[in-house]
């Protein structure tokens, strides 16, 4: 079992994402049969999404102010925070600041990150029985107050085969938080927890 833990300090960053002694802002391996667990990769702030498929793992992780980041989870690889990120802190005046690129530090570059952030939630993949031109396809859930930044919306996203890039995006607009969502394999449809109405939302192709 992959479990994603925060970071802590929502406002301040916490130093604790570096530190190879907490859990604070990792995500942990877990033994489910003795219940043991070890650090698979560090440098997280707080992972919302979490995408596990044989041996492809994918997380969508909240940025500070800015910052929202999709990135390709690998066994023991450093994803940068407090020290990276493409968004900035909420107090300006904290030090030090964020250091934008995370490969010249020696950390993952994300493979997609958003500014201004979307208030990035779920991550899903979407196989081709709910859309035949579908491969590599994947929704995005984003959360945030402002429809004209990609809020309130499903981001709708294509990798190349490798994982590395995204090939295509598109935003499908809802108008609602969308909190989380689940592709319901029998019925080829995605159900999603919509916040702002309270209600569950149920997406589904009308044309192949």
């Amino acid at each position: 079992l992959l479990l994603s833990i925060s970071s802590g300090g929502y406002n301040k960053p916490s130093v604790a994402s570096q530190d190879k002694n907490l859990i604070d802002g990792k995500i942990i391996l877990i033994n489910p049969l003795d219940k043991k667990f070890s650090i698979f990769s560090i440098g997280h702030r707080v992972i919302q999404g979490l995408f596990s498929e044989n041996e492809l793992i994918l997380a969508t992780e909240h940025g500070p102010r800015g910052g929202d980041e999709i990135n390709l989870i690998q066994e023991k690889n450093n994803y940068g925070w407090p020290i990276s990120s493409y968004g900035e802190h909420y107090d300006k005046t904290t030090k030090p600041a964020l250091l934008q690129s995370h490969k010249d530090h020696g950390f993952e570059e994300p493979i997609k990150y958003y500014n201004p952030a979307i208030g990035i939630s779920e991550i899903i993949k979407v196989p081709p029985d709910f859309n035949k031109k579908f491969t590599n396809d994947f929704f995005v859930g984003a959360m945030g107050n402002r429809s004209y930044e990609g809020d309130l919306s499903i981001h709708h996203i294509r990798f190349d085969k490798d994982f590395k890039n995204i090939i295509f995006e598109e935003v499908i607009p809802l108008g609602e938080r969308v909190r989380d969502m689940v592709y319901v394999e029998e019925e080829k449809i995605i159900l999603i927890v919509l916040e702002n109405t309270p209600s569950i939302g149920v997406l589904k192709i009308s044309d192949q």
